[in-house]
């Protein structure tokens, strides 16, 4: 026969220990436990399932966390696509951007954001620098040593008869990358290259162009954003006026990946 041995319980009463066991839950409790367990999940569950999702003008909130590329730089293709009601918010901390707006919206949005969240691309600028003057003889002789279809438009856009290649190069880099390079003993150009878009257009932030002379500080020509187009020519022209004599003349085409002779500083 068992022997008990005397145990004070929780309210101090008397609690019998049989030798030799441990008492537990019973089975037929967990059962119960787990069964009704099941049945919260499963009615939870179905609550969630019968849940109706935001209709197209209601206001919701979506964060978007990018992976490859400049929350900061996305700005611009949201901001057009926001409704009157709609706000966007940057995180730079956290390279996200908070939307706010209605449904419809957002579900424009997003889409958007993932074409433009993409890995960094190679990129290369061809540029080259020419010195333009008027001839010095009448009637004027044209004279140049570019392609004829580039001396056409360069002369269409500042009416001079001379063009004199001063300095020309490829500038490699990739997407988000800033670029440093020295064209020649006499120029230096800096930027840095933006995040190709579906439009093959890329962002060049901080363009600058700077002149050295010997004796003198460096003196800045040029400093701008400049949007520029995939395998498109975009030619600048600087001169104090139109009738100056001469003008410095910049010819800049972009290309996707990485050239050989890119040049990188």
């Amino acid at each position: 026969m068992p022997r008990f041995a005397p145990f004070a319980g929780a309210l101090g009463g008397p609690t019998l220990l049989s030798h030799g066991r441990v008492p537990g839950t019973s089975v037929s409790h967990v059962r119960r436990s787990l069964a009704s367990f099941l049945l919260i999940l499963a009615v939870t569950s179905a609550l969630l399932a019968q849940a109706p999702e935001p209709g197209p003008g209601e206001v919701v909130v979506r964060a978007y966390t990018l992976k490859h590329q400049r929350a900061g730089e996305a700005l611009s293709l949201v901001y057009p696509l926001l409704s009157p009601r709609g706000t966007v918010e940057l995180q730079p901390q956290g390279n996200t951007l908070v939307i706010r707006d209605t449904q419809a919206t957002v579900k424009r949005i997003m889409p958007v954001l993932r074409a433009f969240d993409h890995p960094a691309r190679p990129l290369r600028l061809e540029v080259i620098m020419v010195r333009a003057s008027r001839s010095p003889v009448s009637p004027p002789v044209r004279r140049s040593d570019l392609p004829e279809q580039l001396t056409n438009r360069l002369q269409a856009l500042l009416a001079y008869d001379v063009f004199e290649t001063q300095a020309q190069a490829q500038l490699g880099g990739v997407e988000g990358q800033w670029v440093v390079y020295d064209l020649g003993p006499e120029f230096r150009v800096s930027f840095r290259f933006g995040t190709l878009l579906d439009e093959q257009r890329v962002k060049l932030s901080n363009f600058r162009i700077s002149r050295r002379v010997e004796g003198r500080p460096e003196a800045t020509l040029l400093q701008t954003n400049l949007n520029i187009r995939i395998d498109q020519t975009t030619s600048l022209g600087l001169a104090k006026s139109e009738a100056s004599r001469e003008a410095l003349m910049m010819v800049l085409t972009l290309r996707e990946g990485d050239g050989a002779a890119a040049g990188r500083r």
